[in-house]
């Protein structure tokens, strides 16, 4: 594998209800892929896919330098969630977009973004008990960390039915700081040294400060602890 290169999978939800979120999401991965750019450490690529009635992929593994930014025209909610099917969508594409990646070429870390502020209702390809096994697969074969955001969201079980670990959640007000979770968890994988080992410890153990903090400040503003984050 290539030292100090991570790869970025974020997989976003484009349903109808994320319309009063659409500048937000818009800037706030702007903002991530300019802060990734600055890094003078290690290597970053980034997935990206979308999805809403269905799934889109907008681009695969693309050199994080040469990153398209979001607008009006490639990010536009409307529609439904299928939420397993964006989660199993690219974890498919993107298994076999690393088979076919020389062994010296594959990134030493992956970190799947799962982006939503929604239920599941419309997946047609993907049951739930599917896309759990399929992330605890990666997890322990292959290391892969997956990340879930979730926006106005009071119940984690949504994400802990998934069996994803870190979780974090905001108000829509406070998407960006969503985004900037992410880059500076990404960040931290790039500019420590070390092993792989050494590297993926301090990128989790910052991951998990993220998401409590992230987590703390939302249970304030809506003067309630989030259901089922156990």
């Amino acid at each position: 594998m290539k030292e100090n290169f991570i790869h970025v999978c974020f997989v976003i939800d484009e349903s109808g209800s994320m319309t009063l979120s659409q500048s937000d999401v818009i800037g706030g991965f702007k903002r991530v892929i300019d802060e990734q750019r600055a890094v003078k450490d290690g290597t970053c690529s980034v997935s990206l896919f979308k999805f809403s009635d269905g799934v889109t992929e907008i681009y695969r593994g693309k050199d994080v330098n040469d990153v398209d930014y979001l607008d009006g025209e490639t990010y536009k909610p409307g529609g439904m969630t299928a939420m397993n099917d964006g989660i199993g969508t690219a974890i498919d594409k993107i298994g076999k977009w690393l088979d076919g990646m020389k062994e010296d070429d594959k990134p030493e870390k992956n970190l799947f973004v799962i982006m939503t502020d929604g239920m599941e209702n419309n997946s047609k390809e993907y049951s739930g008990k599917k896309v759990r096994d399929m992330i605890k697969h990666q997890e322990e074969k292959y290391n892969w960390t997956f990340m879930y955001l979730g926006t106005d969201i009071t119940d984690a079980k949504a994400a802990v039915d998934l069996g994803i670990s870190y979780r974090g959640y905001s108000s829509r007000d406070d998407v960006t700081a969503n985004y900037l979770s992410v880059s500076s968890v990404v960040t931290a994988y790039r500019s420590t040294s070390g092993s792989c080992e050494t590297k993926a410890t301090a990128m989790t153990s910052l991951l998990d400060s993220e998401m409590n903090t992230m987590n703390s400040a939302y249970e304030k503003k809506i003067g309630k602890k989030i259901e089922n984050n156990q």
